[in-house]
């Protein structure tokens, strides 16, 4: 036994990993999560096991098979089928497995000086997923309270010292360079869309595009010729975006004045709310005006913590009741879901992947292919995961919780959760 012991291996949908004093097992079929206390045997089980070399197979020494917490290790993964041990006379060598790791033909390793990210017989275009343009931009005393809410999703604004408006010719060469891509969504937003000098010729020039489009607008900023406008293209939606306090009659005038209630599907509501009176306001319009196609978006002030915790804030048991299969654990150990394949472009042509990270560069001076490629090759978004920031590079959940979110870098503090304490009250 001792020259010729058992071999332990795990199947290849499972995914393991060790922090200082848990093992964590998860099984992406069955979706079932097996949490173990460390014991220095088991901890030693499960270093060899994560070693990619040894292929997801390692050797039990007898000692190992005595210890009574890898012995309980083994009783578990064998009754949740996440792996089992092989007599070694089943085989003259060690079992051929497979370790569970993302293959990722490009793009997400650092790239050395002097090469480009994208190699000969790759299409840089095949990455860019969704592409923003702001029309324009201004002062923030023009939206307070919410100067900082497009840091936080998708708001229709975009701050800047002076007003800024971008340049048509940009515009149309953006939108003639994006229709030789694949992007999934063209999303046009600003300061305030409507007031943007060229909006009809913006219109007319997407109605062409083979894209899906979608417009961001602040409902205090409708103006029924354009809405009415742009509703009326294909593939075109309208993203509006509703503040307290407000009254539904007040919407409901707006909604009333369409000039067909079927356009009424192409319209997305986004209500902000930043407290609980402003929540249950939001859920009191949402039924009286029966609305479809509802967002709530929770607004950090800098003083409603308290009101995240309770909101977004996820618990342990809805971090596990998510249950990503083998795909989404990929995708989230190797790249940010939320930002990957995303570019944005300011008026004055400068862009960035995420508005809360340095610019990756200038659309005056670059293609988008060009651009894709700084991203690639020097940006952070793209590949921000939570293996790589505290506290959640310490936790047991970190492959099973969400992708960061625009909040977590925007307020710096990557835990919206109950599981890893930030060290701070609030």
């Amino acid at each position: 036994m001792k020259d010729n012991p058992p071999w332990l291996f795990l199947e290849p949908y499972v995914h393991v990993i060790r922090q200082e004093s848990d093992v964590l097992l998860y099984n992406t079929i069955s979706k079932t999560v097996l949490e173990f206390s460390n014991s220095l045997a088991l901890s030693n089980v499960a270093d060899e096991l994560l070693v990619p070399a040894n292929g997801y197979v390692i050797p039990l020494s007898p000692s190992q098979l005595q210890d009574t917490e890898v012995r309980d290790f083994l009783h578990q993964i064998r009754q949740h089928f996440m792996g089992d041990l092989l007599d070694p006379s089943w085989s003259d060598g060690k079992p051929v497995n497979i370790f569970p790791e993302p293959f990722v033909r490009h793009g997400l390793n650092p790239v050395p000086v002097g090469q480009s990210p994208l190699k000969p017989g790759l299409e840089g275009r095949n990455y860019l997923q969704e592409l923003t343009l702001f029309l324009n931009a201004g002062p923030d005393e023009a939206i307070t309270p919410f100067a900082k809410t497009y840091l936080q999703f998708s708001y229709p604004s975009l701050v800047s010292e002076k007003e800024e408006q971008m340049d048509f010719h940009l515009f149309h060469a953006l939108i003639d360079d994006v229709n030789h891509y694949t992007p999934t969504l063209i999303h046009i937003s600003g300061m305030n869309l409507l007031a943007y000098p060229h909006l009809e010729n913006v219109i007319r020039q997407l109605a062409s595009s083979p894209f899906q489009k979608k417009y961001h607008l602040q409902i205090d900023h409708w103006v029924e010729q354009f809405i009415s406008l742009i509703l009326l293209q294909k593939q075109t939606t309208l993203s509006l975006y509703i503040t307290f306090p407000t009254h539904p009659e007040l919407i409901a005038g707006y909604l009333q004045s369409l000039p067909d209630l079927k356009l009424l599907k192409k319209l997305e509501y986004n209500l902000l709310v930043s407290n609980q009176e402003e929540l249950q306001m939001a859920l009191e319009i949402i039924k009286i005006l029966d609305l479809r196609n509802v967002y709530l978006k929770p607004v950090y002030t800098g003083e409603n913590l308290d009101f995240f915790r309770q909101n977004v804030f996820v618990s342990r048991e809805e971090i596990l009741a998510a249950q990503p299969d083998q795909q989404q654990v990929f995708s989230r150990i190797s790249i940010n879901e939320n930002d990957f394949g995303k570019l944005s472009v300011f008026p004055g042509g400068e862009v960035c992947a995420n508005l809360n990270d340095p610019r990756i560069g200038n659309a005056t001076k670059s293609t988008l292919v060009q651009l894709v490629a700084l991203e690639l090759e020097r940006g952070v978004s793209w590949r921000r995961t939570r293996a790589s920031i505290s506290p959640c590079k310490t936790c047991l959940y970190q492959f099973l919780c969400p992708p960061i979110s625009s909040y977590e870098i925007f307020l710096k503090r990557y835990n919206f959760c109950d599981v890893c304490s930030n060290g701070e009250e609030s």
